[in-house]
């Protein structure tokens, strides 16, 4: 499963979240993609990969401390799965 999630970055904690992801200690491997705001660079734009819900639960749970607000979790299909469900309409 896909999941696009939107957040807002807590800046105070930001040096922390930069180390730990560098060093390897915050597993990025769920994340396909990040972007951010370029009007609000606080705001973050991204896609993570996950079995189910539980299992994306798990996977972002270590990075929700770095975040002071969580905006939007939702489940997206890749183009392709969408091109699939409109054809059958």
């Amino acid at each position: 499963m896909l999941f696009f999630v939107k957040v807002r970055l807590d800046t105070d904690r930001l040096d922390e979240l930069a180390q730990r992801l560098a060093d390897g200690s915050l597993d990025r491997t769920p994340l396909v993609s990040t972007y951010c705001h370029a009007s609000d660079p606080e705001v973050g734009l991204n896609i993570w990969r996950a079995e189910d819900v539980a299992d994306f639960r798990r996977s972002f749970a270590p990075h929700r401390p770095y975040y002071r607000d969580l905006v939007e979790v939702r489940s997206v299909i890749t183009p392709p799965e969408a091109l699939q469900l409109l054809r059958r309409s």
